[in-house]
């Protein structure tokens, strides 16, 4: 996720692209996932400049391989445009027109209606050091999102320029394993060869991933100037909710949905690749950390 403080003037606006002095004051100060700062500290984030979709695709090529290599986690492509937008809903068809024209929707009308685009990346799972792919989800994001009179104002979702933001969860977590195997045991994951030692070190992961998350959605809460447009813990901190649903690429109207937290699809995914590990069955990623929002009655539970 990504994040900036509400905009003091609403309408007319132009997204143009933010200077090296710029972004990097986003990076310090709006930017509030904390999965996402961490990517972003170890230079693990692609950020690139497209006007296009031929120039998403060339710099989603590049991702890729840097993906496959352990060196990338996450995709930020930054739209810049000279039109004057009025809303979020004409700054999110652009950015739809982008997938469209990369050949990933075939509509930016339909794409903006709550349509969710998997990206899937071949590449030697970070845990297990077995060939599978990780959905990679592309979002967008947009300066209006954080307008409070704009009618999908959703500052969760909002950005000081236009965006695309395209990540794995799933896969994001098997890096941070990777990282903190290599610091434990001085090897990958799968070269550990307890059991237990491996067990007792993807607790330790979930755990700091469940905790990760929970920062991002009180800080997330915090900066929402309407309570039913803030992303909500559940009290068993086994869920969240928010306005929207991940990882939809865009929506045109805004209703709650209940989403999984790390405790629930992080202890899933290690009990998985343990399975794969130690008991000789099949692993797949499958879209563990991105499956999706439930809708939610009650938005403030």
């Amino acid at each position: 996720m990504a994040s900036s403080t509400a905009i003091s003037c609403p309408f007319h606006k132009t997204a143009t692209a933010p200077s090296p002095a710029e972004f990097d004051e986003w990076l310090q100060s709006d930017l509030r996932c904390s999965a996402g700062r961490r990517e972003f500290q170890l230079g693990r984030y692609t950020v690139a400049h497209v006007s296009n979709g031929y120039q998403f695709s060339e710099a989603l090529n590049t991702f890729r391989l840097d993906v496959e290599e352990y060196r990338k986690t996450g995709f930020l492509a930054i739209v810049p445009s000279s039109r004057v937008f009025d809303n979020s809903e004409d700054e999110l068809r652009v950015l739809a027109q982008v997938m469209v024209d990369a050949g990933f929707a075939e509509s930016a009308g339909a794409l903006i209606h709550s349509q969710t685009i998997a990206i899937p990346i071949d590449v030697i799972c970070p845990v297990t050091g077995i060939p599978t792919f990780y959905e990679f989800f592309p979002v967008a994001f947009c300066p209006h999102a954080a307008s409070v009179v704009d009618p999908l104002y959703d500052p969760a979702l909002s950005t000081p320029f236009l965006a695309i933001n395209t990540t794995s969860d799933a896969f994001a977590f098997g890096m941070l394993v990777r990282d903190m195997s290599q610091r434990h045991f001085h090897c990958a994951p799968h070269e550990v060869g307890n059991r237990h030692d491996l067990e007792r070190l993807l607790h330790k992961c979930a755990g700091v991933w469940q905790k990760m998350s929970i920062n991002t959605i009180q800080a997330y809460n915090k900066v929402s100037e309407v309570p039913e447009r803030a992303v909500h813990l559940s009290s068993d901190q086994q869920t969240w909710t928010a306005p929207h649903s991940d990882p939809v690429f865009a929506e045109t109207a805004k209703e709650p949905h209940d989403h999984e937290m790390p405790v629930v699809y992080a202890n899933r995914l290690c009990q998985r690749w343990i399975a794969a590990l130690f008991d000789g069955e099949r692993y797949q990623a499958s879209r563990d950390g991105q499956s999706g929002g439930i809708p939610a009655f009650d938005f403030r539970k």
